[in-house]
Formats: C-alpha cells, sequence, structure tokens
C-alpha cells in the first residue's frame, strides 16, 4: 500500500510534467507536430543520450587505449568511425546527430499519438506503470523502493543536465513520461473501445500458437569434483557409459510411468530415492519459435500434447544433462494468463508490438513536422567540455 501511495504521487508529477512539455505552446520549441511541442531541452537530451551511446561504441573499437583514455591517440572520438549494434558503420559525429533526431522524432510521434487517442497515464495498472517508468529515474532497484526524495532528484538534474539546457520538465519527459505515454496510447489503441480492438479471444488465440506447456525432470551425465591441482576450484567429470545408461534406463522406465498416469511429482519422488537425488519437477509455459535452434525447446515441439520422451542434452561428455519431457495441453494453462493483468499485457504486447510501432513511424514519416533550427545550435562536442552555460527549457 505504501508503494502504490508513492506511485501515485509520482504519477502526479508525471501528469504536471505532460501538461508541461507535451500539451503547451513553448518559447523555444524542437520538434513540433499538431498540438504538440517538445521544448529544446528535449532534443539536447537525446543529443546527450546518444553521445553516451557512441562514446561506448567508440571504447570497444580497437583504436580505443583505455589506460590513456585516448582514441587511436586523440582525446575526442567523435571525428572516428563507429559501428554500432545493429552494424552500422558512421563517422561518431554524425551518428550521434541522426540518433538524436531519431529519439527526438519518436518521441513526437508518441506524444502525437497519446494526445490523439486521448489516452491518460492513470488509467494505466500499476503493473504497466511499473514497467514504463525508467527505473533509474525514479525506481530505486537496491532498495526496491519508489524516490521519494524530489528535492534530491531536482538538485541532480540541475548538477547533471541543466548546465546543457535540459530542464527539469524535458529530464522527466524523456526519462519516463514519454516512456508511460507510449504505454498508454498502445493500451488505448487495443482497447475493446479503442481504433483497433484486441479482444480476449484474439490474445487466447495468439497464446495458444505460441506458448507451450511443459514439465522436465533432469539429471546431469556428469560430476563436479574437485581439481587435482588443489587449486579449490572444481572442474567436471564425464559419467562413465555404464552409469551414463543406468540413467537412461531409469528415465526410459519413467517414461511409461508418465503414460501409464503417474504424475511427474510422483515420478521425481522415485528417481530422488534412487538416485539419492533432490531435483523438482520443473513447469514451465513459454514461448518457442519454430525454428528454435534450443535443444530441449526442439523436443518439446516434436512432441504432441500429453505425449512424454526422454532426451540427452548437452555440446560434450562433460555438459549433458538428461531431461524427462512432458508436453501439456497449452489450453490448460489459458485462464491464468487471461486473468493475469501483467501476463495479458505482456501478450498483447508480442502480438501487437510491431504494429504500433509501423503506426508511430508513419506518424515520423508525416511532412508536416516541423524541426526548429535551433537543434543546429547544439553539437555533440559540447558533452566534452566540461561545462556549457545556457538556459534550461
Amino acid at each position: 500500500m505504501r508503494n502504490a501511495k508513492k506511485l501515485l504521487c509520482v504519477v502526479l508529477v508525471l501528469l504536471v510534467a505532460l501538461s508541461a512539455a507535451s500539451c503547451s505552446i513553448t518559447k523555444q520549441y524542437a520538434y513540433q507536430k499538431d498540438d504538440v511541442e517538445l521544448p529544446i531541452g528535449v532534443y539536447i537530451f537525446y543529443l546527450q543520450q546518444a553521445y553516451s551511446e557512441a562514446q561506448s561504441y567508440a571504447q570497444q573499437s580497437d583504436k580505443y587505449d583505455s589506460e590513456t583514455g585516448k582514441y587511436d591517440g586523440k582525446k575526442s572520438f567523435l571525428k572516428m568511425e563507429i559501428t554500432d549494434s545493429d552494424d552500422n558503420t558512421a563517422v561518431a559525429e554524425d551518428w550521434i546527430k541522426d540518433k538524436a533526431k531519431e529519439y527526438t522524432l519518436n518521441a513526437i510521434a508518441i506524444a502525437t499519438e497519446f494526445n490523439k487517442l486521448g489516452a491518460t497515464i492513470d488509467e494505466l495498472g500499476p503493473n504497466d506503470m511499473y514497467s514504463s517508468i525508467n527505473i533509474y529515474s525514479i525506481y530505486n532497484s537496491q532498495t526496491g523502493q519508489l524516490d521519494s526524495s524530489l528535492d534530491q532528484k531536482l538538485s541532480d538534474v540541475a548538477k547533471n543536465y541543466e548546465k546543457y539546457g535540459i530542464g527539469f520538465d524535458s529530464w522527466l519527459f524523456c526519462s519516463s513520461s514519454v516512456n508511460l505515454m507510449k504505454e498508454a496510447a498502445f493500451q488505448k489503441e487495443y482497447a475493446a473501445d479503442g481504433p483497433s480492438p484486441v479482444s480476449n479471444d484474439d490474445i487466447s488465440k495468439y497464446f495458444t500458437e505460441n506458448y507451450y506447456n511443459y514439465t522436465t525432470i533432469s539429471a546431469p551425465l556428469y560430476t563436479s569434483e574437485a581439481k587435482a591441482d588443489n587449486s579449490g576450484e572444481t572442474e567436471n567429470k564425464a559419467m562413465s557409459d555404464k552409469e551414463v545408461k543406468k540413467y537412461e534406463d531409469a528415465f526410459k522406465g519413467y517414461v511409461k510411468d508418465v503414460k501409464n498416469g503417474k504424475s511427474m511429482d510422483e515420478v521425481v519422488k522415485t528417481y530422488n530415492k534412487k538416485f539419492d537425488a533432490e531435483a523438482s519437477a520443473t513447469p514451465s509455459v513459454v514461448k518457442i519459435e519454430k525454428d528454435t535452434k534450443d535443444e530441449l525447446s526442439k523436443a518439446v515441439l516434436a512432441l504432441k500434447e500429453g505425449e512424454v520422451t526422454y532426451k540427452i542434452i548437452g555440446d560434450d561428455a562433460t555438459t549433458r544433462m538428461i531431461y524427462l519431457i512432458y508436453r501439456q495441453p497449452i489450453k490448460d494453462k489459458v485462464s491464468e494468463y487471461l486473468d493475469g493483468d501483467s501476463k495479458q499485457s505482456s501478450l498483447l504486447h508480442e502480438l501487437k508490438d510491431d504494429d504500433f510501432e509501423d503506426l508511430l513511424k508513419g506518424l515520423i514519416e508525416d511532412e508536416d513536422i516541423k524541426i526548429s533550427s535551433a537543434c543546429n545550435s547544439y553539437k555533440p562536442s559540447m558533452f566534452e567540455e566540461k561545462e556549457k552555460k545556457t538556459t534550461t527549457n
């Protein structure tokens, strides 16, 4: 209850920020579309975010010397070529500006759709709020508490962001509010009364066609022994063929036991007694792609509902495991997943995330987005300077 109350307080702060950042007319805007204007501080925030990402890529290059902190002998990395996680190569300075533009366009598309749908953040459930709020901004992962010290947060923002021209409203919009707006717009778009309604039957159909319900019992076909060098470390030793056969024979018997009506819990008790083990039957409900490379997942796909088998899986004799695999009806889990808000929301995202991203891309491609020339006044090199005095937005 205490956390819920704190969350409501945070949402009130976010709503105030939204009214200032996404609906009002600002003196100096970065991007504008319809009735949405993003202040210049939003663009600067994304420019700084892109700068940090580019710096990380530059430090992964073989031209970076971690001892001197230099890039190919130079203090700045902005003129060197970097390769990002999508294998795109560009001069760092150009990559940063392009990425900042991409982030800002995405933000104004989200804010535009949020306004168009009449979505509100307070309609989101707690699970959606928690998943959408940037944990580094508002949620303390170490204490498990929401940050209740707004004064301290304001001080941190002033210290770390305002010197570049990023005001509190812009910081809060980029770090948290835009994520909440996106989630609220997404939920509104696909609600029963939304423009593109998704029914429980649609989600149920998706779930039963893509998810698998199965239970496993597993055992290692190797032993962990202390190394002979007395280092205190252990290493895996492969079991002999005779020992492996002992496990295979036992698991063949367990297959018959399950076919004859024994539960997996009953079977694991038999296994634990025979091998003096402490294993447990592990139930799983997971999405499995048809082209999966995972050996256990492929074994599940090969089974029909109600079938059971055993399989030895592992790259070599020192990592092999033997599995008893029992595939059960996925329909048995439908009510559990559709009755749980967080699980149902997760399924809706899997079903519609790509469509929603396409919708946002369509808004980004509109020619009526105005980009202020003020953005050209801010360069990636500003973040290499110790201080930058400027007005805040």
